[in-house]
């Protein structure tokens, strides 16, 4: 059972000038393990999910510094977000390949092999994030434009070379993109109105072990371990959206998702 203990969260802003603005935060937190994380047993193809009732919460903290500041050109006004962020772990919660067997049976079959949510131990994610809102107007047709990346450096403070189970063989977190953008753009006139939507994830360089192996793999998920020899690189898709504001309260819009058609794997098995 977990002890009860404190959490702190403080935060400051301060404004130097009109359109600019500062601010620092620190908290501490902690997670609860899921229902699913702790009870759910399950099987999806030869993969085997075990549950682990003896799962503990994993509590840490973050901290933030950023700024926003805002600006005015001419017919378009905007705001440029951006930020630094540290956030540690604590007996971190994450689902990792191995061999569970019961104590009571002595030789472990592949009905024993999977994965089940463990506390890993200490992590640490640093990263940054940079925002930007703006609207405006070309040749009279108003446009809106939002666009974010974030960079992430996620480590296994615990990592054991000896006894590590990630695809790298480095101490970066599993299932983790570097990079990722997201932008969205609409233009409006009249009663009619269009955007797309883009999404970019780096490469995901670190999974467990056990995808990219050539029998284990290939069993577990049949031509994962090729594709993604063959994959190594991140992917983007674009979303479309077209609508028509028929009257006040009704509109119709046509929404095309992943418009290029582009294949991608978000994570093994996705």
């Amino acid at each position: 059972r977990d002890s009860p203990i404190p959490v702190f969260r403080a935060g400051m802003n301060y404004q130097p000038a009109e359109f600019t603005f500062l601010r620092a935060s620190f908290g501490q937190g902690y997670r609860f393990p899921s229902v699913a994380e702790k009870y759910t047993a399950t099987s999806l193809s030869a993969m085997h999910i075990f549950p682990n009732p003896d799962l503990t919460s994993e509590h840490g903290w973050s901290a933030e510094l950023g700024l926003k500041q805002g600006f005015h050109i001419k017919s378009w006004t905007g705001m440029l977000d951006f930020s630094l962020f540290q956030t540690r772990y604590t007996d971190m919660i994450e689902f990792t390949f191995g061999i569970y067997k019961p104590d009571s049976v002595p030789i472990p079959t592949f009905d024993h092999i999977g994965f089940k949510a463990l506390n890993i131990g200490n992590a640490r994610i640093t990263g940054f994030e940079t925002i930007l809102g703006i609207t405006g107007n070309i040749f009279s047709i108003p446009v809106t434009l939002q666009a974010g990346y974030t960079y992430i450096y996620p480590v296994d403070l615990d990592f054991d070379t000896a006894k590590n189970n990630s695809s790298s063989g480095t101490n970066i977190l599993k299932y983790r993109f570097r990079h990722s953008v997201k932008a969205d753009v609409e233009l409006s006139w009249k009663k009619l109105s269009t955007g797309f939507c883009l999404i970019y994830n780096s490469f995901m360089e670190n999974v467990d072990k056990v995808f990219i192996d050539p029998v284990m793999g290939n069993l577990i998920l049949p031509g994962y371990p090729e594709y993604r020899e063959q994959h190594r690189k991140g992917y983007m898709i674009v979303d479309h959206r077209l609508s028509y504001q028929v009257v006040g309260f009704l509109q119709v819009a046509l929404i095309t998702k992943n418009l290029f058609n582009r294949e991608y794997i978000g994570r093994p098995g996705d």
